[in-house]
């Protein structure tokens, strides 16, 4: 039996977005692949290179942990290629619009002269949303209002009309929503694109030492995103609330629902080049990455255990 720790950030960071790894868990797709995964957290998250999960693969305390290629991107315009994507997780943008009511014919460009409370304040989020809005030529033509750092307050002011949309991740507008507080209004998958949003990431060099341990790693999450391709949100909740104790279950089935019919979940755990470009491409755009220093596929992206 081979090891392998994983690092997961802090609580803010176990999403339902994220539940590939819980499901692998949960269906016992890891223990046939004759692999242990010890699932542990840091007193910190986030997206950044700073955030806590990212330090803990550097110092070798953890061999994997879960976040957005931006992380590993950022990082080598700063310090070179010492950490490796190397396995699929999300596979499109996973934030979503809400109103208090319900429009099932809604457009983008019905944001034209409306107020849009950015109630996750997360940052290359909020400046994907901004790049969105310019590519449909509505940059000047929406309030775009940051949240006060209070969602249950942010929910409630649209709720009750003091903003027409909340922005954020269907992890937390889903229980607003199944409550009745908010309504579903339109997913920015679609809209954005394929992007690789989220991958497992590991050290180059612990790749290289433990190949064995993260192919089969790669190879029980594939089975994993073929299991959620195949069955609906109600069979997935249940592998999976174990791991989201405290999350309402009619919430975890509307948002891994509203996820699986927005194409979030990857078909396979391979990170496509073209969607790496892209990603690149508007992160550059939006001012994350330094346009001056390409980032370049081969050297920040590894197929473990997809060939």
């Amino acid at each position: 039996m081979q090891t392998l720790i994983f690092n997961q950030g802090d609580a803010s960071e176990s999403r339902i977005y994220y539940c590939a790894h819980y499901l692998a868990h949960s269906l016992g797709l890891f223990a046939a692949q004759q692999l242990q995964v010890i699932f542990t957290t840091s007193e910190s998250g986030g997206h950044t290179v700073q955030g806590g999960q990212v330090p803990a693969v550097l110092n070798r305390d953890a061999d994997l942990t879960l976040g957005g290629p931006m992380v590993v991107m950022k990082h080598f315009q700063q310090h070179g290629a010492e950490l490796q994507c190397f396995c699929a997780s999300v596979a499109a943008n996973p934030w979503f619009l809400a109103a208090a009511q319900a429009q099932p014919d809604f457009q983008l460009s019905d944001l034209r002269g409306k107020r849009v409370l950015d109630v996750g304040n997360v940052g290359t989020a909020t400046l994907t949303f901004r790049w969105l809005l310019a590519r449909h030529g509505l940059q000047g033509d929406v309030e775009l209002i940051a949240g006060s750092g209070d969602q249950a307050h942010d929910f409630t002011a649209v709720a009750q009309g003091a903003a027409d949309y909340a922005l954020h991740a269907m992890h937390m507008l889903a229980p607003a929503i199944a409550a009745g507080q908010l309504h579903n209004i339109s997913s920015l998958a679609s809209v954005c694109g394929h992007v690789p949003w989220s991958a497992y990431i590991a050290r180059t060099d612990v790749l290289q030492e433990k190949a064995t341990a993260f192919a089969a790693f790669s190879r029980a999450i594939a089975q994993a995103l073929t299991w959620i391709a195949n069955h609906d949100a109600t069979a997935l909740a249940q592998q999976v609330q174990a791991f989201y104790p405290d999350y309402p279950r009619e919430a975890l089935v509307r948002g891994l629902a509203a996820y699986q019919q927005a194409g979030v979940f990857p078909p396979d755990c391979v990170i496509p080049r073209a969607e790496f470009a892209h990603f690149s491409q508007l992160l550059t755009a939006i001012g994350w990455l330094d346009s001056s220093q390409p980032v370049p596929y081969a050297a920040l992206v590894t197929q473990a255990g997809a060939e």
